[in-house]
């Protein structure tokens, strides 16, 4: 008994030092869950054992030769062909809704999880256009106006700009992602009904207007509280005027 409990307690030993690697050495991603805790973000989903079988599902994805990064920091599984985005909070939560199942079988419970995601759009999950190009500085246009662009692995040769938003009352922080060939299409649209307005301003009025209503070019990695969404609002909206220096009145002596 005591040497059948030794081995167990080494072979789980194993497991999460295994997880650990996976993340440090870059082969899927640069973060750790399992050390960095669970009170925070998507990794709250899961406990120590169900982290390390996800680790493994993501592992063997990515060894069957599916090019992945995992940025655990920003809540975003970036998998390069075909371009998606795919919220780790929803993988956590769809991982842990199996059960018995994703334990027993991690490998073949990831694959199905993200075999979906790959083929069906929805909250959480971006699919991005292939081959987008970046026809007269788009992207830098977009940065001129958001104010908290985070980086996305990949995101200029993706077409897919990040605003991280932090937490708030409790709530965990969460990423929001725009898909840059879907904003060009609406900014294109936008621009031609309106011919003479000046381009910054159709830009931010199509931004603020996908960011608010929501739909098809955007998605984020844990739905927003309404403050949240505001805060993501003010990242687009017009830049704070300054103050006029003030001029000094000599003193009538």
């Amino acid at each position: 008994m005591g040497i059948a409990l030794a081995a167990a307690a080494v072979v789980l030993g194993v497991a999460v030092w295994w997880a650990r690697r996976v993340f440090i050495s870059g082969s899927v991603g640069s973060s750790d869950p399992v050390a960095a805790g669970h009170g925070a973000g998507w990794a709250a989903r899961l406990d120590e054992e169900a982290a390390t079988a996800l680790l493994e599902g993501l592992r063997a994805y990515a060894d069957a030769g599916n090019a992945v990064d995992m940025g655990g920091e920003r809540g975003v599984l970036t998998v390069f062909e075909p371009p998606r985005l795919i919220s780790l909070d929803l993988l956590a939560g769809r991982f842990a809704a199996r059960g018995p199942e994703a334990m027993h079988d991690p490998q073949t419970t990831v694959g199905a999880l993200l075999a979906g995601f790959l083929a069906v759009e929805e909250p959480g999950v971006l699919h991005l256009r292939p081959g987008w190009a970046d026809g007269e500085g788009f992207a830098a246009r977009v940065r001129a106006i958001v104010r908290s662009e985070i980086a996305v692995p990949d995101g200029g040769a993706l077409g897919v700009l990040g605003i991280a938003v932090p937490g708030d009352d409790g709530r965990p922080g969460t990423t929001l992602l725009l898909d840059l060939a879907r904003i060009r299409d609406q900014y294109d649209e936008s621009r031609a009904r309106q011919p003479g307005a000046p381009d910054e301003v159709v830009l931010r009025s199509v931004l603020t207007s996908a960011i608010a209503n929501g739909g098809p070019g955007l998605t984020w990695t844990v739905p927003p509280t309404e403050r949240q969404l505001g805060n993501a609002l003010a990242t687009v909206g017009l830049p704070e005027r300054r103050a006029a220096p003030a001029v000094k009145q000599a003193a009538d002596h």
